[in-house]
């Protein structure tokens, strides 16, 4: 926990408190349902923010100009020149291939994990492809069955289907704000909230290096999304089995661009609840009120996908299809209802 020196004593800083300001649970339900630019600006103008130029993020004393009790916009991954890394994209729709990807990794992590805790001694998959075959009994792409009526072809796509409701990617049109948003959400293992700020809004940090079962390693790429979003929301929630002694909650996030006043350096900033980086955060209760479950959810609001036009999802499908050579895979949907007309739809089919 970060430390300040006042009259030769070391005081703690206390994270800020969502409780302490708003009824967490509603907050929570309502930031979840978030779509549009307007709904992250109602939901920040509950909060007490700091000044975006009133705290500047040192990384060598990150509580010198703190202010208690107020949440504080903080570069991500503590880099206050990030905006290089994060504009790297050279097309739109590959960030939310990344963010696919992570969600698979999140999935097969799961399993793995669980797999620990029955056998500490079982080794790993050697690829995801084995990872895939071990935990979800789905053959390789290249030895699916004919698409026929026989039981084997039906049990092969039938187990596919349950797998790839646990990850969805989502593109919804507000009308009334001409926004984009792309929703990217996971059923996988998810982070436990004092976690978050060091792996989903990490930049080039991993803990993937000796996983040779898992897809990429420093999963960066889907950072890359903050560059054309007006706004990003993160969610996360850790498997309650797994949380390995961290207490259980939901940690949640806006990410945004930052032009700091009299300066050149344009960086990307999270809202953060204390100066060592960690996120607002709720409790078990809370999230549970507001039924979140274990996973992580990535919104990117106000999403500029350039000159797509029309062609926008066939660009999209296409990204995630290539994205997607091996299982598991996710489903793809496409709305212009609310984000949570669209799950209570779901919800009911």
């Amino acid at each position: 926990m970060a430390k300040i020196k006042a009259g030769g004593d070391a005081l703690m800083i206390e994270p800020t408190n969502l409780a302490s300001y708003v009824p967490t649970a509603t907050f929570l339900t309502h930031a979840i349902k978030a779509t549009t630019s307007f709904d992250i600006e109602a939901l920040l103008a509950q909060l007490p923010i700091t000044p975006e130029d009133e705290y500047i993020y040192d990384e060598e004393n990150p509580d010198l100009g703190w202010q208690r009790g107020k949440f504080h916009w903080m570069p991500v991954g503590r880099e206050r020149g990030n905006a290089g890394r994060i504009k790297q994209a050279n097309q739109p729709v590959n960030p939310i291939a990344e963010r696919a990807i992570n969600g698979m990794e999140a999935i097969i992590e799961m399993a793995r994990q669980r797999e620990l805790l029955a056998d500490a001694s079982a080794l790993a998959p050697p690829t995801p492809r084995g990872a895939v075959e071990r935990y979800f009994n789905l053959p390789p792409l290249d030895q699916l069955p004919k698409l026929d009526d026989s039981e084997v072809s039906k049990g092969v796509r039938a187990k596919a289907r349950e797998l790839a409701k646990q990850l969805r990617v989502r593109l919804i049109f507000d009308k009334t704000a001409r926004e984009f948003t792309v929703a990217i959400e996971d059923d996988g293992i998810g982070q436990a909230p004092v976690s978050i700020h060091r792996t989903l809004l990490s930049l080039g940090l991993t803990t993937k290096a000796d996983k040779f079962y898992l897809i990429g390693v420093f999963g960066q790429g889907g950072s890359s999304a903050y560059a054309v979003s007006k706004y990003s929301w993160v969610t996360s929630r850790r498997a309650a089995d797994l949380l390995n002694g961290e207490a259980d909650g939901v940690g949640w996030t806006v990410i945004k661009h930052v032009f700091p006043r009299g300066r050149r350096d344009d960086y990307f900033a999270y809202l953060a609840a204390a100066p060592d980086g960690r996120v607002p955060f709720a409790s078990e209760a809370d999230a549970d009120a507001a039924n979140i479950r274990h996973g992580t959810r990535f919104v990117h609001i106000g999403y500029d996908f350039g000159r797509g036009g029309s062609a926008i999802t066939r660009q999209l499908y296409t990204a995630l299809t290539v994205a997607e050579l091996q299982p598991p895979r996710c489903s793809i949907k496409r709305s212009r209802r609310s984000l949570s007309e669209y799950e209570s739809r779901n919800d009911n089919e």
